[in-house]
């Protein structure tokens, strides 16, 4: 199914656009670019995204499969308190997706492209089986938009917020 979704704004978690990163530990893993969309549970995004969901399940399989694996979860059972409240779906490609601002201009800096900051993706389902008989869907990311910048979800800060108290006017004051 080509159908793509685009979200409302979000705060990403888990990103990695700057560069694919694999599986921990799992050297056969492919690296893939990603970020998971965060949105309260009432969102409206969230019914769209289950109708897309089971519109792919039903065109690849015939039929809803009774254990089918879906890319939306519950954030409650994640174990991150940003999560709570919200339900989650990670979003992923071993291509790099298309990442501009809000101005839609390119964003080239990795250093621009973290946890916490606001973004909005778009992105498409694709069914799959697994060899153990495992099905699902997953959601391919397409293209980013970098809102805004928010408070990074590691606890970082930038070193201008860090230092604010102790900036000075002119050099000549550190010699004071």
């Amino acid at each position: 199914m080509s159908a793509k979704l685009i979200s409302p704004e979000f705060r990403g978690s888990f990103v990695s656009l700057a560069q694919p990163r694999g599986i921990k530990g799992d050297p056969a893993s492919i690296p893939k670019y990603q970020i998971t969309i965060a949105l309260p549970k009432d969102d409206p995004f969230w019914a769209k995204a289950e109708s897309l969901v089971e519109a792919t399940a039903k065109e690849k399989f015939g039929k809803i499969p009774a254990k089918l694996k879906s890319p939306i979860k519950d954030g409650d059972e994640s174990g991150y308190d940003n999560l709570e409240g919200m339900l989650i779906a990670g979003a992923s490609n071993s291509r790099r997706p298309g990442i501009v601002d809000a101005q839609l201009q390119p964003i080239i800096d990795g250093d621009e492209l973290y946890s916490g900051a606001w973004f909005r993706a778009s992105i498409r389902a694709y069914a799959w089986s697994h060899v153990t008989g495992g099905k699902g869907v997953s959601f391919s990311l397409d293209n980013v938009m970098k809102i805004k910048d928010d408070e990074a979800f590691d606890g970082s800060a930038s070193a201008e917020t860090d230092f604010a108290d102790f900036a000075s006017a002119s050099q000549d004051s550190l010699l004071d």
